[in-house]
């Protein structure tokens, strides 16, 4: 019960109707305006545009080309007729190239490509998710430190109101002077307590400002997690992060493109196929005048026999690059488990802790308060008074700070199942994937190779 009036207190300390700055408009826009997500979403698409060039590979390559200029000729022909020859020459070509087949290299770049385009997508949701887990953090402890700031200055007022009680005391003959020496020296500390208190909460401005690129708001809505379900064990988390995380997602798309590299790096054991038309438009070739005119339709076979064991090597190559990318699937996987427990933890042990801080805050006050009664009436001295004043700011501040704790908590189990973007309601901009007929064409014959080569 303690707890919601607490955190009640801390909504209606940092947050209005009309001017507050909510966690998720201040991420929506930070994440349009951060260079780590913008760097990512750049990066991704130019992947989108590499898997638009290996599609190129299916598709015919047509060439022109044209010349005119100077020719002196000197051979038989010319030397038959009794001398050199100086024409003006004129070539031009029309070709045409139709891969039919290559050893599969360009499906297997199209395949690598994919998974790179997939490991680009997954990489620009891991950049996005840990910008929304720092942006939360540094709106956090904003709030935090606003809600210290406002105790250290609640603090600094009672401590105010107990030196203007005893100075009266002390001036009507009542009080020591002993006891105004130690209101004073507690009064100094709380102003000690306010100024370090005001410090944090500069620090935590510039803190924002280089994380989310804005300025701090003057008015903050207390970012509590609503309509969110945190898994009741850490079994349940740790499923949903292997599900569904990111940083897993990259390094199975990573995989999948070595694996597809070394199927492309095997192409040079195989012919390539390719089906030539040329059409030729010449004059004056050669030292003879007259037009010359050509057309080719030709089937082309192409195989190296041997190239110095290059092929070889580029294989091996492969199968290294290969078990690297497994390697740091691996490692990814390590990672996540770690991450999560950790967040899971951290989150489960403060969730613990609240009601004793709760039940601290509590009691400190009602001592504080019985205190009170008995020092007006002589039954408490001045240094018990004291002593219950700074317990109840001390017990606040534990309270603030594990409250704030266990929210940055939440958020990061949330982060570490790879779910904290769509907890926020948060979505990214689609790739632009350009000529949509294009696309289907390519496909299809992607599709019509494939069943050929099973």
């Amino acid at each position: 019960m303690f707890r919601s009036v607490f955190t009640g207190v801390l909504l209606g300390a940092v947050s209005t109707v009309a001017y507050s700055t909510s966690l998720e408009s201040v991420v929506a826009e930070g994440l349009t305006n951060s260079p780590e997500v913008q760097r990512a979403i750049n990066a991704r698409n130019a992947v989108y545009q590499e898997v638009r060039q290996a599609k190129a590979g299916y598709l015919p390559s047509v060439d022109l080309e044209a010349g005119i200029g100077y020719e002196w000729t000197n051979n038989t022909t010319t030397r038959a007729n009794g001398d050199d020859v100086e024409l003006t020459r004129g070539e031009a070509r029309l070709s045409i190239r139709q891969m039919l087949f290559d050893g599969f290299a360009t499906s297997s770049e199209v395949k690598r490509q994919k998974a790179r385009s997939i490991s680009a997508d997954k990489r620009l949701i891991e950049s996005a998710e840990t910008y929304a887990l720092d942006a939360a953090r540094a709106y956090i402890e904003l709030n935090r430190r606003t809600v210290l700031l406002q105790q250290a200055k609640e603090n600094l007022f009672n401590h105010v109101k107990i030196y203007d009680q005893i100075k009266r005391r002390s001036e009507s003959g009542m009080g020591a002077l002993a006891s105004i020496q130690q209101a004073e020296g507690r009064l100094a500390l709380a102003e000690v307590n306010t100024l370090a208190a005001e410090n944090n909460l500069l620090d935590a401005r510039a803190n924002y400002q280089r994380v989310t690129g804005l300025m701090a708001p003057e008015e903050l809505v207390y970012p509590e997690m609503v309509n969110v379900t945190i898994p009741e064990s850490l079994d349940e988390a740790t499923e949903a992060a292997l599900s569904n995380h990111p940083t897993l997602q990259v390094a199975e798309a990573d995989t999948e493109a070595a694996v597809a590299q070394y199927n492309a790096a095997k192409r040079n054991y195989y012919p390539r196929v390719d089906f030539e038309v040329d059409r030729t438009w010449n004059n004056n070739l050669d030292g003879v005048e007259g037009v010359n005119e050509d057309l080719t339709a030709m089937f082309r076979l192409r195989y190296n026999l041997y190239n110095g064991g290059a092929d070889q090597a580029r294989v091996r190559q492969t199968q290294h690059q290969i078990e690297e990318a497994r390697s740091i699937q691996g490692q990814s996987h390590r990672e996540v488990l770690q991450s999560i427990e950790l967040s899971w933890n951290a989150y489960s042990i403060l969730s613990r802790q609240l009601p004793f801080l709760e039940q601290h805050v509590a009691s400190s006050q009602e001592t504080r308060n019985s205190y009170q009664k008995q020092f007006n009436i002589g039954q408490r001295s001045l240094l018990d008074l004291l002593d219950t004043e700074n317990e109840v700011f001390s017990s606040k501040n534990d309270l603030t700070n594990a409250l704030h704790d266990q929210l940055v908590s939440q958020y990061r189990v949330v982060n570490g199942m790879g779910t904290l973007l769509d907890t926020l309601n948060l979505s990214l901009p689609e790739p632009n994937l350009g000529d949509v007929e294009v696309e289907q064409s390519v496909e299809k014959q992607v599709e019509k190779e494939e069943e050929t080569a099973s």
